[in-house]
């Protein structure tokens, strides 16, 4: 049953700058005023040596060491029950150095057994680039650039008109950590969404939507043991490219790290993660609407080492 979708009061264009302003403002302020790098810090106090590098779908300043690389299978489960499609991301990360690492994969479309009329398509090809820089402030704060990309490869089945056009995202991500003995972080990330011109459906010719701009703070907590929890929220609007909608979301999440000895887990080299989004939307963009309010995702990352032991206390 959809639930009721609350609206937001719309925003001058002046407020919704801000969000976007006040991020670049504190990032280029703490990079430049920070002097002392983290070279000398102890490894397991610098933030990211116990966390992964992205959450809730947002790319966070943290990078894997050089040649390691993970296989990330993202279903979304909320699609069985409000979708006629079923979507399962898969991505392919590789580390060129220990501050870049590239990204490449697809988003299926497959057909929802449980939906009376099912499609599917071959979705997306997606791709993109992280780079990290130094560790700055003794090792508390972390900042990092990158981008991301994805190509329809035939009609895509949403209804969402921005999904049959190629979208291109530049980001971004900084965190910091709040206490000593690395268990909670706070971070935040800004990326633009800027959509093609060239729609990959053509059968009815219609004005490519706006680009949209993304800002999404939040914080993890990860205490010693095999889960971690995490908060964040998710601003997007059009009005940077003329338009008048905004979206907010509200996404808590949990992930957990099955221990050694874990049965399916096991006999498998490497390590897993597992995590588990809830959305909330308290308001949606225009076209974004007919939607559902809330949605469910699952996330399973197998990620794989270079020959070296890893450390006795991280997840990572």
């Amino acid at each position: 049953m959809r639930m009721a979708n609350p609206s937001l009061p719309l925003a001058s264009r002046s407020n919704a700058r801000l969000p976007l302003l006040a991020a670049i403002t504190f990032g280029a302020a703490v990079y430049l005023s920070s002097h002392a790098l983290a070279e000398d810090w102890p490894e397991e106090k610098k933030i990211g040596y116990q966390f992964v590098d992205s959450i809730s779908k947002t790319p966070l300043p943290f990078t894997g060491k050089d040649s390691d690389f993970s296989i990330d299978i993202n279903p979304k489960l909320g699609d069985i029950i409000h979708e006629s499609y079923i979507r399962l991301p898969m991505e392919l990360e590789y580390g060129f150095t220990d501050k870049r690492e590239g990204m490449i994969g697809i988003i299926p479309y497959f057909l929802n057994p449980f939906d009376s009329e099912p499609v599917s398509s071959d979705g997306y090809l997606t791709f993109g680039l992280k780079q990290r820089l130094d560790d700055m402030m003794d090792g508390r704060f972390s900042l990092a650039a990158g981008f991301s990309a994805q190509i329809p490869l035939e009609e895509i089945p949403s209804p969402v008109l921005r999904s049959s056009y190629d979208q291109y995202m530049p980001y971004i991500t900084a965190a910091y950590r709040l206490d000593e003995d690395a268990r909670w972080l706070a971070y935040s990330t800004v990326q633009y969404q800027w959509v093609g011109k060239d729609r990959r459906d053509n059968k009815t010719p219609v004005d490519a939507p706006n680009s949209l701009v993304m800002f999404q703070p939040g914080i993890i907590y990860q205490p010693h043991g095999e889960f971690r929890y995490g908060l964040s929220v998710e601003y997007k609007t059009d009005r940077f490219d003329g338009g008048r909608d905004d979206g907010v979301k509200i996404i808590p999440n949990i992930t957990w790290f099955p221990p050694e000895g874990t049965p399916y887990f096991r006999r498998l080299a490497g390590h897993f993660e597992l995590s588990l989004d809830l959305e909330y939307a308290l308001s949606e963009i225009k076209e974004e609407e007919e939607g559902s309010d809330i949605g469910v995702g699952l996330s399973v990352r197998w990620r794989f080492y270079k020959s070296r032991p890893q450390p006795e206390e991280s997840v990572l």
